[in-house]
């Protein structure tokens, strides 16, 4: 990592240390929260479609997964929770692996109807199966995290998971497996003939990513303490893609940004009642087709027309 990456995480762990013991409103933590767990899912997501171009509609399910298995560990098992979520991390990455390998001799658009397909069956699944998950009616009593669920303690175990989760990616992505990737999104043919072993680069990186969802997802169970079959649907795919294009797509910090931005927009909005996701989407529409390349590209875009000093 490079001297102004390392300014930037001493940074960013210097506010994450010090925001929370001065902003006291509980609702604005939990938001911070949340944001936490859906800009790293963004990130992630963003491995697979931004920089390999692996088009992936069924990304929300291994949150499922993540969330469910961790869960069930801990209240059935009586596992520890740091093992149930790790669980959650390695059956979501398994089954990412496996829902890819028969994907690897499709097209794109192949792809994106196989990864829809899985999302609806999970969902579909986690409905049905009620003797296991308690159906539509939801899985609750979810042990907690922390014994006194204190919203400060999850604030910090939030942060540090995205603090790590960026670092560890950052390393990947400057990484000659890093490289490989980008490699195989500009010219599969072109990787492939540089001796680039592209199948096995889009295994292990679509099991990284869903591991990730994997744990975000226990994370989730273990801090609402109740989750239902909708956590597999394709909505919040979607909303992970909105947060990654709103960003820009392909970039190392547009996810994060866009989550932050939508979920806030999204909060500012409230006021409007009805219209607020009318003109949540249109909002979103609007940046997409002004800064194709999202949030990050238009503020390259401004930092060209600016003239450097001498």
């Amino acid at each position: 990592m490079t001297r102004l990456d390392l300014r930037l995480c001493a940074v960013s762990l210097l506010l994450i240390l010090i925001f929370p013991l001065v902003v006291k409103d509980d609702y604005l933590i939990h938001l911070l929260i949340l944001t936490a767990l859906f800009a790293q899912s963004a990130a992630y997501w963003n491995l697979l479609d931004g920089y390999l171009g692996l088009i992936h509609f069924g990304y929300a399910a291994y949150i499922g997964i993540g969330a469910y298995t961790s869960a069930l560990s801990a209240m059935h098992l009586g596992l520890p929770l740091p093992l149930c979520m790790l669980l959650g991390g390695l059956l979501s990455g398994i089954l990412g692996v496996l829902l890819i390998i028969p994907c690897l001799r499709m097209v794109t658009f192949s792809t994106a109807i196989v990864t829809l397909a899985f999302g609806e069956i999970a969902r579909i699944a986690a409905s049905s199966w009620t003797t296991l998950t308690k159906g539509e009616m939801g899985l609750w009593g979810i042990p907690p995290l922390f014994a006194s669920q204190s919203k400060l303690l999850f604030f910090y175990v939030g942060f540090g998971l995205l603090l790590v989760g960026s670092v560890l990616l950052k390393i990947l992505l400057r990484s000659r497996l890093g490289l490989a990737v980008v490699a195989i999104r500009e010219d599969e043919i072109a990787a492939f003939t540089s001796g680039i072993e592209i199948n096995r680069i889009k295994l292990l990186i679509s099991g990284i990513s869903c591991f990730v969802a994997g744990v975000m997802g226990a994370f989730y169970a273990h801090y609402i303490l109740t989750i239902t079959p909708g956590l597999f649907s394709l909505g919040y795919t979607i909303q992970i893609m909105a947060m990654s294009m709103f960003g820009g797509k392909g970039t190392f910090l547009g996810p994060i940004l866009g989550a932050f931005a939508l979920i806030f927009l999204g909060e500012g909005f409230r006021f409007m009642e009805d219209y607020r996701m009318l003109i949540y989407g249109l909002l979103i529409i609007g940046v997409v087709m002004a800064f194709p390349t999202g949030l990050v590209g238009g503020i390259n875009r401004l930092k060209k027309r600016i003239p450097s000093k001498r």
